[in-house]
């Protein structure tokens, strides 16, 4: 590979580096303790709706958090590494970030299904509330029909 052709790899890699380092901060620092909270509350109630879902959601989250300690610990080693020896850790920031990506989409996607699941049987319950209101309308006119002279 040409010097040049390897620098602009290695620019190109550093500003993903950036990009993602900046979303991943982004993300952490809207964690604190509501989220700590949410995220408790959250589990409690999925385990009294869904106790299978529930240890799955568990497991998802913690290998996205483990993926994210790893990308962090070599993001480190990566930004530690003279530029002579930044080439030595790009393989392993690569497989990372992909383990992060895969580990966040896993995520994702259950949360996805589970509102999905969760607008169906919304919209179930709006047609029935629907058709009591309606039931109701029908009886408040035959009523209605009572009072009149």
């Amino acid at each position: 590979m040409r010097p040049s052709a390897l620098l602009r790899g290695l620019a190109v890699l550093a500003l993903v580096a950036g990009l993602i380092e900046s979303a991943t901060d982004a993300f952490a620092q809207t964690r604190g303790v509501s989220d700590v909270e949410n995220d408790q509350a959250y589990l409690e109630g999925l385990r009294r709706e869904d106790a299978a879902g529930a240890e799955r959601y568990v497991a998802l989250r913690d290998a996205r958090a483990h993926a994210l300690a790893e990308l962090r610990k070599t993001e480190a080693q990566y930004n530690s590494a003279g530029p002579q020896l930044r080439g030595l850790f790009v393989n392993a920031l690569r497989q990372a970030r992909r383990t992060y990506a895969e580990t966040s989409l896993a995520l994702l996607d259950f949360f996805d299904a589970k509102d999905r699941a969760n607008v169906v049987r919304y919209q179930e319950e709006i047609v029935k509330l629907n058709t009591l209101i309606e039931e109701r309308q029908r009886t408040r006119a035959e009523l209605e029909k009572l009072l009149a002279p």
